[in-house]
């Protein structure tokens, strides 16, 4: 059963013929050939647990994606759209994802409704969001809290960034201080557009 993975113009960017073929399988095997997969059509796609790491799929159409617990370390993501795509459980350790459409996206059981991806800052991932309720959250790597579950208890993983002034427990703070100050930005901003819109 042959399978075509094209780009959201319709060009065909990969095939595979095997039997009992699925979407899941054809694209764990462009990863593993290293194929180009931007600006791939992935929406909808059931690709739950798939192995994707170092996947070049900038600007992919990932819209209502099931991703939970894809393995997507160091993937491309850039420009990527993962409106309402499911992210529970899935691992995004150095997944590039600059420019990446969240909206809606389901990160660990939480609805998106702003959010921004920040790497480099230290040695995983940082993901200020806030909810379509209005909660503000960070995630830190693989910790998802509230920003009160953070200020009450930043120190939560001593076994690896003990509270020692240490190069990686700093970059830790940082990283946690650049998230407050882009939710508390971040707020101000959709605060602004609604009172805008309430003016008019």
């Amino acid at each position: 059963m042959k399978i075509e993975i094209k780009s959201i113009f319709g060009a065909v960017l990969f095939e595979y013929d095997v039997e009992n073929n699925s979407i899941r399988k054809a694209l764990v095997e462009a990863v593993s050939k290293k194929a180009d997969l931007q600006g791939a059509d992935l929406q909808g796609a059931d690709l739950q647990g798939a192995y994707l790491q170092g996947a070049y799929l900038r600007g992919a159409d990932l819209r209502g994606a099931y991703l939970r617990g894809a393995y997507l370390r160091g993937a491309d993501l850039r420009g990527a759209y993962l409106r309402g795509a499911y992210l529970r459980g899935a691992d995004l350790q150095g997944a590039y994802l600059r420019g990446a459409y969240l909206r809606g996206a389901d990160l660990r059981g939480h609805k998106i409704k702003s959010a921004q991806v920040f790497t480099g800052l230290y040695k995983y991932v940082t993901i200020p969001f806030i909810t379509e309720e209005g909660e503000k959250r960070i995630c830190l790597g693989c910790y998802n809290r509230s920003l009160k579950e953070w200020e009450a208890d930043f120190w939560n993983n001593t076994s690896e960034f003990p509270n020692d002034g240490n190069y990686e427990s700093v970059s830790r703070v940082f990283a946690f201080e650049t998230a407050k100050k882009w939710l508390e930005l971040e707020e101000a901003r959709l605060t602004q557009v609604v009172t805008t819109f309430l003016d008019i």
